[in-house]
């Protein structure tokens, strides 16, 4: 039981759930929160404002619905641009992971910033667990595959320089994309040229050499 959902989800309801929450996270991305309307948001899913509010507590659950949207797709991108196996050095993975990152940050980028003003509003810790659970599933694995290249790594500390280039990565595009802060220097970047320069910067830092 949560404090956004009425009843725990059945597994014949999965579809109808997905649906709402994809269109959800849609109209995010089109018009803020407060101009949404839950019936819109049941109407695109296929679904009634009656059964809507048999399942959820109010429209606030919109939110959480788009966040699980959101990061399901971020999970899934992730698994396909980075499988346990992966193959490619340092500086290969390094790239998959920025361009899954700052392409999803892109695409969704309203819907995020929306999200993150109510979830810092939010006191029942569930976007805040999601988040946990997200960033232990996705950097826990690439983690495991950097360790697979300690010896490529040029930090005295392997372990640590993997942590940071992660964090030098995604906090970076998060700004970047998210906040447009590189208006502040002021550096103006393509996608492409976002992602290729993230990439050297990490790049350089682990390996002391260029991508």
């Amino acid at each position: 039981m949560t404090n956004w959902r009425k009843t725990a989800i059945q597994s014949r309801s999965k579809t109808t759930e997905k649906a709402l929450s994809r269109a959800a996270r849609e109209l995010l991305n089109e018009k803020s929160f407060a101009d949404i309307r839950v019936d819109e948001v049941a109407r695109n899913a296929g679904m009634s404002v009656g059964g809507y509010y048999a399942r959820f507590k109010g429209k606030s659950a919109l939110l959480h619905l788009a966040d699980i949207d959101f990061l399901d797709a971020c999970v899934e991108a992730f698994d396909d641009a980075i499988p346990e196996d992966f193959a490619g050095n340092l500086s290969e993975l390094l790239r998959s992971y920025i361009t899954v990152m700052v392409h999803q940050f892109g695409n969704h980028r309203e819907a995020i910033l929306q999200i993150i003003q109510h979830a810092a509003e939010d006191d029942s810790g569930e976007f805040r667990r999601r988040a946990t659970e997200f960033n232990d599933h996705v950097h826990g694995r690439l983690r495991r595959i950097m360790s697979r290249h300690v010896s490529s790594i040029a930090h005295p500390d392997p372990e640590r320089a993997a942590n940071m280039a992660i964090f030098i990565a995604s906090a970076s595009a998060r700004d970047a994309v998210l906040r447009n802060s590189l208006r502040a220097y002021p550096i103006e970047l393509s996608e492409q040229d976002l992602v290729d320069e993230l990439v050297l910067c990490s790049s350089l830092y682990l390996t002391g050499q260029k991508a």
